[in-house]
């Protein structure tokens, strides 16, 4: 009885992580040119905890968020954007009741070079040696040769220091020898630096069985690397070296404080639920984490002023302009008001509290929000770094369900304010986004909004939330 239960609870969770990699494949479909798979996938991945390196440029990567931002529109999945470095983006994809996650790390470069610290090697470079291998789960995913693929692993090693005995390593390290002992060089060898593959070949015999990687192992593997990737078709006449972009001392900063300071900030077209979700969110306050939710009405950050109200109050008697079309035309003043209440919040609150506001400041710079053609401001480049980060959640739904929810944005204006709330939210450094996609009820989102934020360590069960939601419907 209790092996044929277990069965039966494995073929469910097996089947939503066969529907992540189908997801994760049609991703890469929109995505212009090949993607590198910088590491192969073991046959006892774990879609929990295992994540999948990928390679790719930065309009390769920009054209895949963008996808998955589509694909919450169509109820297909949920996922988090989570980015601090120019080089590395973590995006985890969710199914649509939260019960699977897959992981996957979208690097832009590769900087793991101990010899060269200062420099990385880009993406295209990479993919101009690219073959026409594929992997077989994720069809959309390409294969390095195999000589290329053990000297960024050797070199990936030696910069990490990870001990070579454990089992997930050892397994890396015997695949990548035996790729490239059953390798050969064609069609063109001349292409090749012959002297070095010898001695690339030598290190892969020695490397299955070392305790860890050695400097003449390190310098033999980046030699070669460098002089493959130069031979390249593609490559001749390109620098393979480049300067390494680093991260600034104001990212470091900012990203501290969303680590030890955490806001969240649920934001969507009028209608989307925000109220309701944050309500929803209140009802289940975490005490196993000690988190306490704030609510907070992100207007008040500026509305509470004694000049805003002397102003917006004249301007109404005057003019006979209501509040929204006056905070449309003030949208400068007002975001700096508010971005200035809200580092004073952040650095005031108790670090039990987390808040949790019902607009972001940035969406204050979007201006004629429920026209066909809202817009974002023109100080925006310059206002939204001093904006304190946030972990932005967005509900993202469809025109169709927004109308019979809240009839007030048309369907033109609905799309294009979606999409602006989305740009600003990658633009934050650090980038913490999460795309909900639309769910029957408040609760079942709430649930899941928890489960994303928290990273699933919560107790809340978001399938069977989202089970009684459907039910409560019917």
């Amino acid at each position: 009885m209790q092996s044929a239960s277990r069965q039966t609870c494995v073929k469910p969770l097996q089947h939503s992580a066969n529907t992540l990699f189908a997801s994760l494949n049609s991703l890469l479909r929109a995505v212009d040119g090949r993607v590198i798979l910088l590491r192969p996938l073991p046959p006892n991945f774990d879609h929990q905890h295992d994540d999948i390196d990928v390679l790719m440029s930065n309009d390769q990567r920009q054209q895949l968020l963008r996808a998955a931002f589509t694909s919450c529109l169509q109820k297909e999945l949920h996922c988090r954007i989570e980015r601090s470095s120019p080089s590395k983006t973590r995006l985890t994809l969710w199914t649509v009741d939260a019960s699977q996650k897959l992981m996957i790390d979208l690097w832009a470069d590769f900087d793991q070079l101990p010899l060269r610290r200062h420099h990385r090697i880009s993406a295209d470079r990479l993919r101009n040696a690219l073959t026409e291998s594929a992997n077989d789960q994720i069809p959309a995913l390409h294969h390095l040769p195999p000589d290329i693929d053990l000297c960024l692993l050797i070199q990936h090693l030696a910069k990490k220091r990870k001990p070579l005995s454990s089992p997930g390593v050892r397994h890396r390290i015997t695949f990548a020898c035996d790729r490239l002992k059953s390798w050969s060089p064609e069609p063109d060898p001349r292409c090749l630096p012959l002297d070095l593959l010898q001695s690339l070949r030598s290190v892969a015999d020695r490397l299955p069985q070392a305790i860890v990687v050695t400097p003449n192992s390190m310098a033999v593997a980046q030699e070669y690397l460098l002089l493959r990737l130069a031979n390249v078709p593609g490559n001749r006449g390109l620098r393979i070296l480049e300067r390494r972009k680093r991260r600034g001392v104001l990212t470091d900063a900012r990203k501290a404080i969303l680590h030890r300071r955490p806001t969240i900030a649920v934001i969507g077209s009028d209608g989307a639920g925000k109220s309701s979700v944050i309500s929803a969110l209140l009802e289940k306050q975490i005490a196993e984490k000690q988190i306490i939710v704030v609510p907070l009405v992100a207007r008040k950050l500026y509305r509470r002023s004694l000049i805003y109200q002397l102003v917006s109050g004249l301007a109404k008697r005057l003019l006979g302009t209501n509040r929204d079309r006056f905070d449309s035309f003030v949208s400068i003043p007002i975001a700096l008001r508010a971005l200035t209440a809200a580092w004073g919040h952040a650095i005031l609150r108790s670090k039990r509290q987390t808040p949790i506001y019902d607009r972001s400041v940035g969406s204050f710079l979007i201006t004629d929000r429920k026209t066909d053609l809202p817009c974002t401001s023109l100080a925006a480049t310059w206002i939204e770094p001093l904006i304190p980060p946030v972990t932005s959640v967005l509900l993202a739904l469809p025109h169709s369900e927004l109308v019979r929810r809240k009839n007030e944005m048309s369907a033109p204006g609905h799309e294009t304010y979606q999409r602006l709330l989305f740009e600003q939210a990658l633009r934050q450094q650090p980038t913490d986004i999460i795309l909900l996609a639309s769910l029957e009820s408040a609760q079942a989102t709430a649930a899941v909004a928890a489960e994303l934020l928290w990273h699933g360590s919560t107790p809340i069960d978001a399938s069977r939330e989202i089970s009684q939601s459907g039910k409560a419907a019917a």
